[in-house]
């Protein structure tokens, strides 16, 4: 699946970078907050940690039809999610390389919808030198939606700024780890899962 997703991102560039693309290259910047709740631990029960921050994406977008293109974001940037306070058990979560691809919906002159499918790369770290993780999942993925208003540029080099807000939803994950804190190890498996809600000005140029 992540060489696909990539083979298909790759090629939504390739094609709006083409002369006569009949599409947009741009990039978009505002705070996203990406959060993960553990939900399932038979030893310590839930827990939540999240990450807010600015952050910058680029992105490009190929006419289909009038109403509907086809579209590719990269976010060159990293962010870690963390339940630290929570139990000496947990771990936290790097997530980076963070792709989409998706499917914009013209609504009117001014407004759109968008749908599309994430996907980041994922490394898991223990929180204590006590704890070693046995197993975790190498990547997150799953579905996004989004709504956005889009206006005629007031920068002379520029076609289009946009205001838009969007949620993911990247399922869920399990990991394993061994503690030897109480002097014995002890194997325990928690479960979570992550989403992240987005709210960006972005600016494009079109082709």
């Amino acid at each position: 699946m992540k060489k696909i997703l990539s083979i298909i991102f790759s090629s939504i560039f390739l094609m709006t970078s083409a002369a006569n693309a009949g599409g947009m290259i741009g990039v978009k910047a505002g705070v996203g907050e990406l959060d993960g709740d553990r939900t399932e631990d038979g030893k310590f029960g839930t827990a939540s940690g999240s990450v807010s921050s600015e952050y910058a994406a680029i992105f490009a977008e190929f006419e289909v039809t009038d109403m509907f293109s086809v579209g590719a974001e990269l976010i060159p940037m990293d962010a870690i999610i963390d339940t630290k306070s929570a139990t000496s058990a947990d771990s936290h979560a790097k997530i980076s390389d963070h792709k989409t691809i998706y499917v914009l919906a013209s609504i009117g002159d001014m407004f759109y919808a968008k749908a599309g499918y994430s996907h980041a790369d994922a490394s898991v770290t223990a929180n204590y030198a006590n704890t070693a993780v046995t197993d975790a999942p190498d990547d997150i993925s799953g579905p996004m939606v989004g709504i956005g208003a889009q206006i005629e540029s007031p920068i002379p080099f520029l076609d289009v700024v946009r205001l838009e807000a969007t949620y993911a939803d990247y399922g869920k994950m399990t990991i394993d780890s061994t503690s030897t804190g109480s002097g014995e190890s002890d194997a325990d498996t928690r479960s979570g899962e992550a989403e992240q809600i987005t709210f960006t000005i972005g600016i494009a140029k079109s082709f």
